[in-house]
This record gives structure tokens, sequence and C-alpha cells, in this order.
């Protein structure tokens, strides 16, 4: 009898999990798609972009604070511990969530360094099986090098750069309905494509494709790709 009330509870928690994944991944796809058109509107009484002068336009050596949210899929595969019998647990994805904040200090060249900070959401897998890997959620320090380039003329109406920046992270996660916190480090590569309307002075938006390796004691792989959207704003 404790042991089918047991199973009932974890069906019961898997259902939760479900629904928390499906709404997670809706609230994301809708904010990505109000805020992307945001690229493509232009102020009026901001400056004309063809009396920037490149050789003396210094926005691109002038920190840059970038606000971003990112959806995306992680998959992960067979716990390790005693227990666990071998060749049972499948791979399964996990919708994931995060909100961060970076800082890009511009070095030499087009080199940066980015110090940033994120809060990120893991839903539980599917329950397929009668099994499913748990929703974890909480925050982690990333550390990155970062690269980029013009695709666009100086004169163009709409900066186009392209670049990217890989690192690594330190995070701290809780476990959801339980009280296990658990460490664990990463490394990432960030792909972005960054527009910019020279009228809108010190702003511009960056499509960004996170793809991430998580170090995991407790799993053989846990791994995530995922579409995101940047707000960057030139400090003074």
């Amino acid at each position: 009898m404790t042991e089918k009330k047991a199973i009932a509870e974890s069906l019961i928690i898997c259902n939760i999990n479900n629904n928390m994944a499906r709404k997670t991944t809706l609230v994301i796809l809708l904010l990505i798609a109000c805020v992307l058109p945001l690229a493509a509107v232009e102020d009026s009484a901001a400056v004309d972009p063809a009396v920037v002068d490149p050789a003396t336009d210094t926005r691109a050596k002038r920190p840059v604070l970038g606000f971003g949210i990112t959806g995306a899929v992680a998959v992960t595969d067979e716990p390790v511990g005693a227990g666990y019998p071998a060749g049972f647990f499948t791979p399964k994805a996990q919708a994931v969530g995060a909100l961060s904040a970076l800082l890009d200090v511009p070095l030499v060249y087009s080199f940066s360094l980015g110090i940033g900070f994120q809060l990120q959401g893991v839903a539980a897998s599917n329950p397929a099986g009668g099994w499913t890997y748990p929703a974890h959620w909480g925050g982690g320090f990333r550390l990155s090098m970062g690269y980029g380039f013009e695709l666009s003329e100086p004169s163009a109406a709409l900066q186009v750069r392209l670049g990217t920046s890989a690192g690594g992270s330190a995070n701290f996660h809780l476990q959801t309905f339980t009280t296990l916190f658990m460490f664990y480090p990463g490394i990432f590569l960030e792909p972005y494509l960054e527009l910019d309307n020279p009228k809108r002075e010190k702003r511009s938006i960056a499509v960004v494709l996170p793809i991430e390796y998580a170090f995991r004691r407790d799993y053989k792989f846990h791994g995530s790709i995922g579409i995101g959207i940047v707000r960057r704003y030139t400090l003074q």
C-alpha cells in the first residue's frame, strides 16, 4: 500500500512539473516574440546615421551592459550512482528558461571580456516510463571572452555585427520539492548576431544561440542549446 501511494505521489509531481515546463516554454516564446520587433523600430528624434563619423564613434570601445532572456532545450542522460540500473534510464529533454545580465568590457582589437550573472530554471522531463529527471532552479556566475566583427558598411542604415563568446560558469541550484542544493561548473559557446540602428543611440539588440554543457556529477550528460534576445546598452 505504501509503495502504491509513493508511485501515485510521484506521478502527481511529474504531472505538475510537466505543466510547469509547458507554461515556462510558452512564456519564453511570447516574450521573445514581443522583444524581437524592437530591432526594427526607428527613433525619429535621434541622430542621423549619415552624420556619424566612424573615426570618432567610440561606442565600440566603451563597456556594454546587456540584459537577456533565453529559452533552451536540455538533454539529460542516465543518473550516476548506486541503485541506478545500467541502461534503464534513457535520454530525455527538459525545458530551460534563463534571465541574464552581462557586462562586456572592451579589450584590444575586437575582443571583449564578459562578466555576468544568470538566473536559470530547468523544468522536469516528461514522466514516460514511470520516471522523470527532476526540475531544478538557481543562479550562476559567468566569465567569458568575446570577439565580433562588422558585416555592414559604416554608413549603412542598419549596422550588423556577427560574433561569438566562449567561457565558463559556476552554478548553484536547488532541486524542486526538495532541500537538495547542488553546485556544478559549466562551459558555453554563444554565437550572436547584433543589430544596431544608429538612429537609436547607445542601444542595440542581439539574437544569441547559446550552447552549454554542464559538468554534473549526478548525470552522465547534461547539455543544452537554445535561442535568446539580449538588449544591449552602451555605457558612458
